[in-house]
């Protein structure tokens, strides 16, 4: 039996390499397609330096890439070659390219691009403190928080003292004020205390005497606008996705975990972006969940590699992780289990909000590698009843990995009056 062959002959000119065309990559994605027609491109080079600068930009959107500086890939150490087709002759041109351009993606007009303080009416210990802080090295910046803190102001020293004890009389006051509330409170234990303390030190923010379920816990007390901005973003993106594939489809080639696509799959079509900007909030805290602690990594590293918007990352550090810095700069990321289970509670309160304050426990036990009763513990704490009722249909994996219809599974409701566990009284031993 023969076959056929056929012999491709390759050829490179160093010419070729003058006129390669830019390669770009996009670290939180690329555009929408149908936003792509509008993405204008823009290249500034200097020859002398060999520093190129190229820029895109969409209506609401700005990328930048450049070969120097903080937006070079300095990590690659790959070679790279295109091949450009030329229809007319039918041939194709090799190239080498000498750096792929990480498009870093930026919002238009938010607060933190442009600085609107010019200096002009800062004194010159300000001006200098703030350029320390944008320019300075580590030592530099040491020095100048310890000038910082050497300065006494001379205008305060003679009225020091009268202040100091005007505050102790206010501070021995409240306190007097609360023991005599305590001593009327019937209800009043140190084991409530202790546990309402450990309440607000866990639980999202919490209104204690809401009217309505949706007002007990308010998402936006931690969200702040530019992480929900950043989240918007991403969901107009999965929505877009969306409307060209089934959630079961995207969730089997994105490894979307079994609760993103329950929440996903519940949700009305037209998609509401801000209840689809929480799912995609829960991604995240399930990536973070799923890490290996300690991290020794900064919080741009964490963008690229997770695929994560760096306003996000840099929320998700400072509010479930505790930080370290050594003395070359570099950041340690610790996560305590106290810390991880203040997670877990965030999860279940963004679930429970995205699914109308009702949550079988099913598909998150098995993301978090969690048991049921432990699951139900986390919902109490959260002040939710959790009831024993018949599965719905898995959406997801396997109808092992999942309960089946027949199964009795925990369902986690959040209703008024909220149904916290109570504290446990100390027993002394004897």
């Amino acid at each position: 039996m023969s076959s056929s062959t056929r012999r491709v002959s390759l050829q490179h000119e160093p010419a070729f390499d003058t006129a390669a065309p830019l390669v770009a990559t996009f670290r939180n994605g690329p555009p929408p397609p149908a936003k792509r027609a509008d993405l204008s491109f823009e290249v500034f080079e200097n020859p002398a330096k060999k520093q190129r600068l190229v820029v895109a930009s969409t209506e609401k959107i700005a990328y930048q890439g450049a070969n120097f500086g903080y937006l070079s890939a300095a990590n690659d150490a790959a070679s790279y070659a295109v091949g450009v087709y030329d229809k007319k002759t039918k041939e194709v041109r090799l190239c080498n390219v000498q750096q792929i351009y990480v498009m870093q993606q930026t919002v238009k007009g938010m607060s933190d691009n442009v600085d609107e303080n010019k200096g002009e009416s800062k004194s010159f210990m300000e001006q200098r403190r703030d350029l320390v802080e944008v320019f300075g090295s580590k030592k530099s910046k040491r020095m100048q928080k310890s000038r910082e803190e050497n300065l006494v102001n001379v205008e305060n020293i003679s009225g020091s003292a009268s202040v100091a004890q005007t505050l102790q009389k206010k501070i021995d006051k409240a306190q007097k004020q609360l023991a005599s509330e305590r001593a009327r409170d019937p209800k009043y234990s140190a084991e409530s205390a202790a546990l309402a303390a450990t309440r607000n030190a866990m639980l999202p923010p919490l209104d204690m005497d809401a009217a309505t379920p949706d007002r007990v816990y308010n998402l936006r007390k931690f969200l702040d606008a530019h992480v929900m901005e950043s989240l918007e973003l991403k969901a107009r993106e999965l929505i877009d996705t969306l409307e060209t594939s089934s959630v079961a489809d995207y969730a089997a080639s994105n490894d979307v975990s079994a609760l993103a696509t329950r929440l996903l799959l519940a949700l009305p079509i037209p998609y509401d972006v801000t209840k689809v900007a929480y799912v995609v909030y829960a991604t995240y805290l399930m990536q973070l969940h799923s890490m290996h602690f300690p991290v020794r990594k900064s919080a741009a590293a964490l963008s690229e590699e997770k695929d994560i918007p760096l306003v996000v990352v840099r929320h998700l550090l400072a509010l479930f992780t505790d930080a370290s810095q050594n003395d070359a700069g570099f950041m340690t990321y610790l996560q305590p289990k106290a810390m991880k289970d203040k997670l877990i509670l965030y999860l279940l309160v963004v679930a429970l909000t995205v699914n109308g304050f009702s949550l079988d426990l099913t598909e998150v036990a098995a993301d978090l590698k969690k048991s049921p009763v432990a699951m139900t513990a986390y919902c109490r704490q959260l002040g939710c009843g959790v009831d024993k009722t018949k599965a719905d249909a898995a959406v997801y994996g396997t109808g092992a990995a999942l309960a089946s219809k027949n199964k009795q599974v925990a369902r986690a409701v959040l209703s008024l009056p909220l149904q916290f566990p109570q504290p446990k009284r100390m027993v002394a031993r004897r």
